[in-house]
């Protein structure tokens, strides 16, 4: 196989690789995205010999992504831009063009996302039935989770990672929110220093910070649902202009 574009994004001192690969059209299927995603990242491995690549696929097109397969598409777009630099690369910048970033959309993936996070605890019948309900009903499931109450995140899920996710995903979110756009631990550290010992998988904490940020990324959503037009999730692409 013809050696595929691609490019690494993320934070400087991952454990894994995160890297996209850019095709010239997304597969349809669910199925044939993830056969293809698979296929790339074989052909790549001997280059990561000892990490663990999480793969992406792209549609670039005038220095900017148009489609995407995981995440969405202003996210993944400037989170390449902005971290192109912290990461030995094997060609210049895809991206040249920075998307305005859309923070309803956001707000309502790291919402599912969180839920997704702890379905496996204590708490998955109430997370199974907010996932299949409206944004108000997986708001009421966030509210009533106490993480300190949580004895595991299920079998094969380690503690440290999920918490590192949830710590990620809850800060990148509300710095958003405030106009500051953050892509990696580091940054997010800086930003939010009490988050840092989740971000960094610091083993035996407790729950008292992430439990008090996750309860102000809920009360900042329940603000931010009055004035959202859409409260379900949408692609990037069918919603904004480029």
């Amino acid at each position: 196989m013809k050696t595929p574009i691609y490019q690494i994004f993320g934070s400087e001192n991952s454990l894994d690789v995160d890297l996209v690969f850019f095709v010239e059209k997304m597969p349809e299927t669910i199925v044939e995205k993830l056969t293809l995603s698979k296929e790339l990242s074989k052909s790549i491995v001997p280059v990561f010999p000892e990490k663990v690549i999480n793969a992406n696929l792209a549609v670039c097109k005038n220095g900017h992504l148009v489609e995407v397969y995981k995440g969405t598409t202003d996210e993944l777009n400037n989170a390449l831009f902005y971290t192109y630099r912290f990461h030995e690369q094997k060609q210049e910048n895809r991206i040249t063009k920075l998307l305005v970033r859309d923070i309803n959309l956001k707000f309502l993936r790291s919402t599912r996302m969180l839920l997704s996070f702890m379905s496996k605890t204590e708490y998955r019948v109430l997370i199974k039935s907010a996932l299949k309900g409206n944004l108000d009903e997986k708001i009421m499931a966030l509210e009533t989770i106490d993480l300190s109450k949580i004895a595991s995140f299920g079998k094969g899920s380690k503690k440290e990672d999920i918490l590192k996710s949830m710590a990620f995903q809850i800060a990148q979110t509300i710095a958003l929110q405030k106009g500051k756009e953050l892509y990696t631990k580091n940054q997010i550290a800086d930003y939010f220093p009490d988050l840092k010992e989740y971000l960094f998988r610091n083993e035996n904490v407790n729950f008292d910070h992430l439990k008090k940020w996750l309860s102000i990324f809920v009360e900042v959503l329940k603000t931010r649902i009055l004035i959202m037009r859409n409260t379900s999730e949408y692609k990037y692409e069918d919603e904004n202009y480029f």
